[in-house]
């Protein structure tokens, strides 16, 4: 869990303790923070109620994910609950599918709920998750031979740039040997011809 979770957990646990009212908090959570382009992530938004009494019309809503970078492929992005009892916590998840390649930048959950219960509705907002890098499929698979690649050279060879600097070395190795044998084999040739033309003479 990240330490800025972790830190808003400590802080509305202390915070419930000292009060008989509801006390909510709101955690968002993606399960990657390197997608791929047209694969599936999932995204999980928690509600607890730490408090010593019950919530009431809580609502959470997750606005983010804008439909020209994201398709949702399942789940809503909306949970209404007439009551969250006082320790008690409840859960949104949907799936979204990156439609689009490139850094993206989440925005916290919301959610509204009541002390009493036909209360004044209160806001309340979750934490930001940390930024999303959505890479091609291409990259993926780059991705994957330079890690295999790695364990083949024994942590020698770490970037593209290094495997293209070994391939082109290779290129011009075998490119030298084929010219030495191109020459080897024209120097044959000559002295065959010379051979030949020595016997006519004769």
């Amino acid at each position: 869990m990240p330490s800025s979770v972790r830190a808003a957990l400590l802080v509305c646990v202390v915070c419930a303790c000292a009060a008989a009212d509801p006390f909510v908090l709101l955690v968002k959570s993606v399960s990657t923070q390197q997608g791929v382009y047209a694969e599936s992530m999932d995204v999980l938004i928690r509600v607890f109620n730490t408090g010593d009494s019950s919530a009431y019309s809580v609502s959470l809503k997750d606005d983010d994910w804008p439909a020209s970078q994201f398709e949702v492929v399942k789940g809503v992005k909306e949970l209404a609950l007439p009551i969250l009892e006082a320790k008690a916590n409840a859960s949104l998840s949907f799936t979204v599918r990156p439609i689009f390649a490139g850094a993206f930048k989440p925005r916290p959950a919301t959610m509204s709920y009541a002390r009493e219960e036909k209360g004044a509705l209160l806001s309340h907002t979750s934490n930001v998750p940390p930024q999303l890098l959505v890479i091609s499929r291409a990259d993926k698979y780059l991705n994957i031979a330079l890690v295999i690649g790695r364990v083949l050279s024994l942590n020698f060879v770490r970037t593209a740039r290094g495997w293209m600097q070994v391939v082109a070395f290779w290129i011009s190795a075998f490119a030298l040997v084929g010219l030495y044998k191109l020459r080897v084999k024209r120097q044959a040739w000559r002295y065959e011809r010379a051979l030949k033309e020595m016997e006519k003479m004769k």
